[in-house]
């Protein structure tokens, strides 16, 4: 007598098939859980109102020129809300420069300064930033001023972080410091006593307010 084996012998192949399809589902679910969660970031936008951009110049020798840049917008990125791996960038509007005395803003957005009407923006992009100890980073990047760009680094403090009626705030104070010839900022004047009108060197002074993006 002949015994039909193929029902039974089938029968493991197929349940095997099906723990084999319900296994990758399972992992295909677990990636697609897990990722979002290894890749999200934090995005903090800059603050216009409580956040300044100022500068300072030496001028005539024992003068001091200060201003600031009134319109800007910038964003700073968080891969898993670690700052050290944060890309930076921010746009500056060339225009709005102020230093409090109306010929001299307009003659910076002049084409022998800024030339703002051709070059209307500047660009900050970050490339790192290094941890030094105490809420302190050294931010590395490059600035673009009427079309050149040059390496630019910052010195950044964590000065505070709470929680406001808009959101989550972190706020930082950065420093440093460029060389305005190396943008192509080279107009100058040479006084009657001798020397040069205004300084090469411009010091940078940025009071940031972060908010954290919904």
């Amino acid at each position: 007598m002949t015994i039909d084996t193929s029902d039974r012998a089938s029968a493991p192949t197929a349940d095997r098939r099906g723990s084999g399809r319900r296994t990758g589902l399972a992992l295909a679910l677990a990636t697609a859980l897990v990722m979002p969660l290894s890749a999200r970031a934090e995005t903090w936008k800059i603050q216009r109102g409580p956040s300044a951009l100022g500068f300072t110049i030496e001028h005539a020798h024992f003068l001091q020129v200060n201003g600031d840049f009134k319109e800007f917008s910038g964003t700073v990125v968080c891969p898993d809300g670690d700052f050290t791996r944060a890309q930076i960038d921010v746009v500056i509007d060339v225009g709005s420069i102020y230093t409090g005395h109306s010929d001299r803003d307009r003659s910076l957005r002049h084409e022998d300064f800024f030339f703002a009407e051709r070059f209307p923006q500047m660009r900050y992009h970050s490339r790192s930033v290094q941890p030094l100890g105490d809420s302190r980073y050294l931010i590395t990047g490059d600035l673009t001023i009427r079309g050149v760009t040059r390496p630019v680094s910052l010195q950044a403090q964590l000065v505070d972080r709470r929680t406001t009626r808009r959101g989550e705030r972190i706020d930082f104070l950065a420093t440093g410091r460029l060389d305005r010839y190396d943008f192509g900022l080279r107009w100058n004047d040479v006084l009657e006593a001798g020397g040069l009108l205004v300084g090469r060197e411009v010091e940078l002074r940025l009071e940031i307010a972060l908010l954290l993006a919904d």
